[in-house]
């Protein structure tokens, strides 16, 4: 069996290097504690104790040990100079007799097992539960480094993990193989290899392969003609499905064969059940993501619709405004009129000095002569206002022109509906009552007819009497009630990645209650597990904070904060020390202009990146990319320039070349995997250090982006205010306080940003490990805000630092009723107590939740999209926001109290909005506009263009780096360095992004003829 390549050779080597240890790491990892110092005066030899105090450092900082011979020099004399010791140490007689037994006293100290056949087994059989849920083998890599971690484990070399991890990966597609040659038989075999043969007279390849994003009425029919046609063959296949269990993961890792290669490439394997496997998988993943597209097109094609009715229904209303208004001033004028005569006629009626003849006489008179001055119109206008009246309340032009257009409606989404498998247990059972009410074609609609979907206004519409067929009417009424169920949830997908039921997501309650501990360990929850603990010591934090930040205001300790005369209150935002526009571009810019391409190269030079990039094709021809090639690739996609505008720029490259490139080299996985490298690489310098505002903590931010799409694209949605009359999406960047990228993700411009956080930080947590992190704060602004975020961070130990637009009308809760009857004349009073039982008697689907996102079982920004979207009846997500409603409370008083915190969360947004200006920068081709609509390829854009900030980025410290060292004064380099850490290295004044021309004048005329010769030809 070969070995797997896991990490690039320069990752692989930082892997199994000893720890460079930062200046705060070393002073805290050599400090001789009470234990150490019992262990090492046992000791006689000063080279045991030397060796012991090295080894124990390094085991410290990265859970492993290492030859005596790969110690370096400065730590053998920091663990002398912390002995007090005066002789100078030679390690060469440290043997590995006393090494070993040392080994075994460090691994007592801190209570850890050894690797042994045991550990080895034990790590095995965590590699074996991951492999189908965690198909990129680097990411279970870190799951297994990780797990070490949490259960105490010596963490074993890079091969030893790569022997681990290539034997589950083999394990697990024997086994698949083996459940294929069960389970299909010869005849089915063959059909799925001849899959794309079969259906070669009515769709091509590419139809087949990819889903056309348009919303018109032809494509969609065709989108849900290729859904029944893969229906047909998932259904027969379902069977097959079910024995193989294979994960959603495992579907994408396999199905990618397919989508990669050609058929060709894929007959050209011997194992006709490897074949059959990609075949599977395929199709079982285009019919899952055919129903998500499906239902993506129904909400937008719905939307559309009720917009053009919305638009209608105010033309309507306008136009009719001049008419209304000469109506509403008849029937407003008379009204005066007719309340005069009544109080004449009253008076009359009350003059006891007049005869009951008179009075009679002359209020006969006043009411006949109101009645022959009224207009001749009155009862007309009457009736108009009733009209406008009962339009407005019933929206009755609205309806009017959803039901003139429900015969459209229906051409355009009738087919997909027809196509698709709704979940029968979904929660709205009186519309999926009206879906097969729908399905069965009905040509009238009685009493009989399902109606439970329909709000009484929709009833009353249904049952009026008019000139438009009943029928339309209840399919338009249908068509629009099943987009809102697909958006709130109450209608759900048998088959679907993004709109089954919440619970689907989820680690199974049967899984969770049988292996329950081992999952919480696996995802670091274990400190969770008490939940009553939990939010019993948030709970005191919460109420002590309350007891000191109010104490302090009120003996006026905090200048920053002020009460208004209403009664509420206001807190100050000092300048944060921060300027981009003075030493470090006139330092970078002191140089020659240095050109995107050259940045590529020297960064490659120093970190090797383009060797993360592997050959994603089934049957991988060269194993080593042509590295001019990649760049040009990767410049194509991260500038926008596309293949086509950079083959005609280049004159060694064709367009073929690119997208040949671009199809065999160019992945998210290999753009991450470069992305983390760079990101190492910045953590790795000692300069970008000088932006870590506290030892021990690290503040990193994220901010979203506009960027409009000029094609067809479901992702993307118009929006007048940021996008004009064209459509987009957004980009979500996350920065670190160096100032690198470590995370970009895509969502639609109506998508809220703050559920893509937890996501980013999930899938990023590797690449932010360090040494010496004790503590992680992130930040966004108001748009990455929510209280459930609060709540999912804290289980990822990350402290949630937003800057909160008019915090002052924030909610504060309480923990205990006390605190909120005892500062009840305050400012910062707690408007009530949170609903502690609720959080704990949800506490342990709470862990579950955050185990399923934490082991990457569900994606979090979908789980907590899906969640907060049926919050009305989710006692989960209510108990969830419940508990991050307590820590948002703690933060804001933090955040009212501390200047220091709202400076660095000021600053730390700065750098990241600085950043998305950067983005703008190298996103210049075709003004900006994406020419791609499908996610995949617009995350693929957007991660290229990452790749080329952090690249600029790191070039900029590379740079500033070389400049320190070549400064001879101490005092000066101080001085340089003080002077860049009010700046930032988001900077590119100095990089030519538009290339160089070179005028070097050709041989010979491209011209055949002569400027004589032209100038004679017969017209």
């Amino acid at each position: 069996m070969a070995k797997m390549k896991v990490l690039s050779s320069a990752r692989k080597r930082a892997f199994d290097s000893v720890p460079k240890l930062t200046k705060e790491a070393t002073i805290g990892y050599f400090t001789l504690d009470v234990e150490t110092k019992k262990i090492l005066n046992k000791m006689q030899s000063d080279v045991a104790k030397v060796g012991y105090l090295v080894s124990k450092t390094y085991f410290q900082a990265k859970g492993r040990f290492f030859e005596t011979s790969r110690y370096i020099d400065a730590d053998i004399k920091r663990a002398t100079k912390a002995l007090s010791l005066k002789s100078t140490i030679d390690l060469s007689t440290y043997s590995p007799e006393v090494a070993s037994r040392q080994k075994k006293q460090i691994l007592a100290q801190y209570n850890w097992q050894a690797m042994t056949s045991n550990t080895t087994a034990l790590l095995a059989a965590h590699a074996d539960s991951l492999v189908s849920i965690r198909m990129n083998k680097e990411d279970m890599l870190f799951a297994l480094v990780s797990y070490c971690w949490m259960r105490r484990v010596e963490i074993p070399s890079y091969n030893q993990f790569v022997d681990i991890i290539s034997t589950a990966f083999h394990s697990y597609e024997t086994r698949m193989l083996d459940l294929v040659e069960k389970s299909l038989s010869l005849k089915k075999k063959k059909s799925l290899l001849q899959f794309f043969s079969a259906q070669s007279h009515l769709y091509s390849i590419r139809e087949l392969k990819r889903i056309e994003q348009g919303l018109g009425q032809r494509i969609l029919n065709q989108n849900a003609a290729i859904l029944q046609v893969f229906g047909d063959h998932f259904f027969e296949l379902s069977p097959v499905y079910k024995k193989m269990g294979l994960t959603d993961e495992a579907i994408k890792h396999f199905s990618d064969a397919i989508y990669l290669g050609n058929n060709d490439e894929i007959r050209r394997l011997k194992n006709d059940n490897k074949q059959s496997l990609y075949y599977l998988s395929f199709i079982y993943d285009q019919f899952y993501k055919r129903h998500d597209f499906a239902a993506d097109a129904i909400l937008k094609v719905v939307k559309q619709f009720t917009n053009k009715a919305k638009g209608n229904e105010r033309t309507k209303r306008d136009e009719q405004r001049v008419s209304t208004l000469e109506a509403n001033k008849t029937v407003l004028n008379s009204a005066k009129d007719a309340k005069r005569v009544l109080e004449l006629v009253y008076s009359i009626t009350q003059d006891a000095d007049l005869s009951f003849e008179e009075r009679n006489e002359r209020a006969h008179q006043l009411i006949s002569a109101f009645f022959n001055a009224e207009n001749p119109d009155f009862e007309k206008h009457i009736e108009r206002v009733g009209d406008s009246i009962t339009k407005l309340a019933t929206h009755a032009d609205y309806y009017r022109s959803l039901f003139e257009n429900s015969i459209k409606l229906q051409r355009t989404l009738g087919p997909l509906i027809k196509s698709m498998s709704f979940d029968t247990q979904s929660k709205d059972q009186g519309l999926l009552d009206a879906i097969i009410f729908y399905l069965s074609q009905p040509k009238s609609i009685d009493e009989d007819s399902p109606t439970a979907f329909l709000s009484k206004i929709e009833l009353a519409h249904l049952n009026e009497e008019d000139d438009i067929n009943p029928i339309n009417k209840y399919r338009a009424f249908l068509f629009m009630s099943v987009a809102k169920g697909l958006k709130n949830k109450s209608l759900t997908l048998t088959y679907s990645y993004r709109y089954r039921q919440t619970p689907s997501y989820m680690i199974g309650i049967e899984e969770w209650s049988h292996h329950r501990k081992r999952l919480l360990a696996a995802a670091s929850l274990e400190k969770f597990a008490d939940g009553k603990a939990v939010l019993a010591d948030i709970g005191q934090s919460v109420t002590r904070k309350f007891e000191d930040v109010i104490k302090r205001i009120n003996n006026n300790e905090n200048s920053h904060f002020s009460t208004k005369e209403d009664g509420t209150w206001r807190i100050k935002y000092p300048d944060p020390e921060f300027s981009i526009a003075k030493y470090i571009p006139t330092l970078l810019g002191a140089s020659r202009s240095v050109t995107l391409q050259d940045v590529m190269f020297e960064i490659n030079r120093q970190t090797d990146f383009s060797s993360c990039f592997r050959n994603r094709l089934p049957r991988a021809g060269k194993s080593e990319v042509d590295v001019r090639l990649l760049f040009a690739t990767i410049l194509s996609l991260g500038t926008n320039l596309g293949h086509t505008e950079l083959a005609r720029a280049s004159k060694l490259f064709s367009e073929k070349a690119l997208k040949d490139t671009e199809n065999s080299w160019i992945s998210t996985q290999n753009f991450q995997r470069a992305n983390d490298l760079l990101v190492k690489t910045i953590q790795s310098l000692s300069l970008p250090t000088i932006y870590n505002e506290n030892d021990g903590r690290l503040h990193s931010s994220s901010d979203g982006k506009k960027v409009v799409v000029n094609v067809n694209s479901l992702l993307a949605n118009y929006s007048y205010k940021y996008y004009g009359k064209e459509q987009g999406i957004s980009v979500n960047s996350f920065l670190d306080e160096k100032q690198s990228f470590f995370h970009v993700n895509v969502l639609t411009s109506s998508d809220r940003e703050a559920p893509y956080v937890l996501e980013g930080l999930v899938s990023s947590k590797h690449a932010l490990m360090q040494d010496d992190i004790e503590e992680h704060f992130h930040s966004t602004d108001t748009h990455g805000y929510t209280e459930a975020v609060f709540a999912g961070l804290h289980f990822m130990d990350v402290s949630f630092a937003p800057r909160i637009k008019n915090v002052h009308h924030q909610t504060l809760y309480a923990y205990e009723s006390k605190t909120t009857s005892k500062y009840s004349d305050s400012p910062l009073a707690p408007k009530t107590q949170i609903n502690k039982k609720l959080i704990l008697d949800n506490w342990d689907d709470i862990l579950r939740l955050m185990a399923s996102m934490k082991l990457k079982r569900c994606s979090a920004s979908q789980m907590l999209k899906m969640l907060s979207s049926s919050e009305r009846d989710n006692t989960l997500y209510k108990a969830f926001k419940e508990f991050g409603r307590l820590l948002k409370t703690h933060f804001i008083l933090n955040y009212v109290d501390d200047e220091a915190l709202r400076q660095n969360i000021q600053k730390q947004l700065n750098r990241v909005e600085l950043g998305q200006k950067l983005a703008d920068k190298v996103l210049f081709g075709r003004n900006g506009k994406l020419q791609v609509g499908l996610q995949d390829e617009i995350q693929l854009v957007m991660a290229s263009n990452t790749l080329l900030r952090n690249m600029i980025i790191l070039w900029n410290y590379l740079f500033l780096s070389d400049y320190c060292l070549s400064l001879d004064s101490h005092d000066e380099r101080m001085n340089v360095i003080e002077s860049i850490s009010t700046g930032s290295v988001i900077a590119w004044a100095h990089i030519n992004f538009m290339g160089i021309y070179e005028f070097n004048p050709v041989v010979r005329s491209q011209f055949g003829s002569t400027l004589r010769q032209m100038r004679d030809v017969s017209i």
